[in-house]
Parts: C-alpha cells; structure tokens; sequence
C-alpha cells in the first residue's frame, strides 16, 4: 500500500530517472557559457567538521559498512555522477535509522526487489525542522517501518534495506537535499556524520570504498 504527502507526488521517481544525466560542463571547471560550472561548484565545496554535524549514521552500530558510491565520482557513467549522495553497502532486511529527528513526508514500500525499474524505489522521505529533507531508498518491499505523517527522533529505526528500482545490488541509498523545491542533484547538499568512524577527504566527505560504523559514545 502506498502513502503519499501532496508535495511528494511522482517526485521521487522524477529524480530517479534524473539520476543518469551528468548535467557537466567544461573539462576545465566552466560552464557552457565560460563561467564556473554549477556541478563543479557544488562537488567541491567543503562539507564541515563532522563532529559538528546534525546527522548520525543510517545504520544500527556493530557492523563496519562499505561506502560503494560516494558524491560525485568523476566517472558520467556513474549513477552519482553531480550528485551528493551516498550508497552504503546493506543487506535486504538490513535495519535503517533515522539520521535526524523530522516528519515522515513520504513512504512507498510497494514495489518488488530486483526488478531494476527506474521509479521502482521503494523509499522514506524525512523532512527535518530546518526545512531539509532526507531521502532513504530503495528498500525492500513491506520494508517501512513508518508511516507518512509520523514523527521520528534520530535512531529511530524506519525501514529495511533492500534492492528495489535502479539498483545494481542491495544497498542503501542517502541524500540530502535543501528543501522540498526539488529532489533533483542541483538541490542536494553535502553530507556527512558525527558518528562516524572511518576516512574522510579533504573537504570532510565520506570516501568512496572505505568502511564505516558507528562510533563507541
């Protein structure tokens, strides 16, 4: 059964099929018309100190979890290609928390595992009290553990991981994005956990193909 807010209707599978547009400039960092490239500018800002940030790990502490995608690969053949998004290496039944305490916006937990349909994303979508949304996708069918309208505090646990929609394998796939004007790569901001234990960049990112759990408080 799916549950739906207004605002939500047919946007999750809109930036969905969005995802493999690369939206790149120039080579050299401009734009089509000489300027800086807005993609450039957006996946190379600097992301904060984690320590100081608002958001904890999406999953349950005692297991490491590989990060298999991080924001913005150079490669335009990836899916996260402009994008500041994370894919982390969950199972199907893995449990998923809330990285911060908000409103449940949107659930859909209809669709199958595996079918590889674009639009397909089973998903819960939190909206946070400053206005910023968090996107949680591609779980297992039946696999929200919330229902749209709910309340939920951080850690709370709000699905399971699965391998619905435009997905290669199971895993768990996180953004977040400024508000609810667009669920489109241009509108994601960068993201990273207090939390977490493992590498980050130069500009305080997660990395792709490193391991990360949670640390011991």
């Amino acid at each position: 059964m799916r549950a739906t807010t207004r605002w939500m209707t047919g946007a999750a599978a809109a930036a969905w099929c969005a995802l493999a547009a690369s939206g790149c400039g120039g080579s050299d960092g401009t734009g089509p018309g000489g300027g800086p490239d807005l993609q450039t500018v957006r996946c190379t800002q600097e992301f904060g100190d984690p320590a100081a940030s608002p958001y904890q790990l999406p999953f349950q502490p005692g297991a490491t979890r590989r990060l298999i995608q991080g924001y913005c690969p150079s490669n335009p053949n990836w899916g996260h290609h402009g994008w500041l998004a994370y894919d982390f290496d969950l199972a199907i039944g893995d449990t998923i928390l809330a990285s911060r305490a908000g409103n449940v916006s949107f659930v859909e937990q209809s669709w199958p595992d595996g079918d590889r349909i674009c639009g397909h994303e089973n998903s819960v979508w939190v909206v946070h009290d400053d206005g910023t949304v968090m996107s949680y996708v591609h779980l297992t069918p039946g696999g929200a553990l919330v229902e749209a309208g709910r309340r939920v505090a951080a850690g709370e646990p709000i699905g399971l991981s699965g391998d619905s929609g435009c997905s290669s394998g199971p895993h768990l796939h996180v953004a977040l994005f400024a508000d609810r004007s667009s669920f489109d790569k241009e509108n994601t901001l960068p993201l990273n956990y207090h939390d977490a234990d493992g590498p980050v960049d130069a500009r305080h990112g997660l990395v792709q193909g490193a391991g990360y759990s949670v640390l011991e408080p």
